[in-house]
């Protein structure tokens, strides 16, 4: 897609730009392209970058991680609302994908317990099983989001 490369499907103004593989997709076509896309990974990997050199010696201390963290997660925000609207085309955010997009990024972090683990919120089986259960589960709640939002 020209414009709008994370929208998980074709806003009517985009319908000019000729066939998608996404528009004649199948149930579970769609549920992999969904899965897939709603991963910020651009985000993903400047995490791991931060994170690398927060573990490093000396201790950091909670504020440092919190910071990083709510930075990342501003970043997905701002990143998955530019990428997947398109205002020469008059294409808007898909905010079903922008939302679902922020709680995939914090549960991802939870899995690793990083900030969580300094509050004493994380537990490593509960996390590993939330990621696993968000996975196959969060494009379902995509498609919910977007009959509420009317996407």
């Amino acid at each position: 897609m020209r414009g709008a490369p994370l929208r998980i499907e074709r806003h009517d103004n985009q319908k000019s730009l000729g066939p998608d593989a996404a528009d004649g997709a199948s149930g579970v076509e769609k549920w992999a392209l969904a899965a897939a896309k709603l991963v910020p990974g651009e985000v993903v990997a400047a995490y791991l970058a931060g994170k690398a050199i927060l573990q490093g010696p000396p201790p950091l201390d909670i504020i440092w991680w919190l910071g990083w963290t709510i930075l990342c997660l501003v970043a997905v925000f701002g990143l998955r609302r530019w990428m997947t609207s398109d205002t020469s085309a008059g294409v808007p955010a898909e905010w079903s994908a922008v939302i679902m997009s922020m709680l995939s990024f914090v549960i991802w972090v939870f899995s690793f317990g990083d900030v969580f683990k300094l509050y004493g919120i994380w537990n490593e089986r509960g996390s590993g099983l939330a990621l696993i259960a968000w996975t196959l589960l969060a494009p379902l709640i995509l498609f919910g989001l977007k009959r509420l939002f009317r996407e």
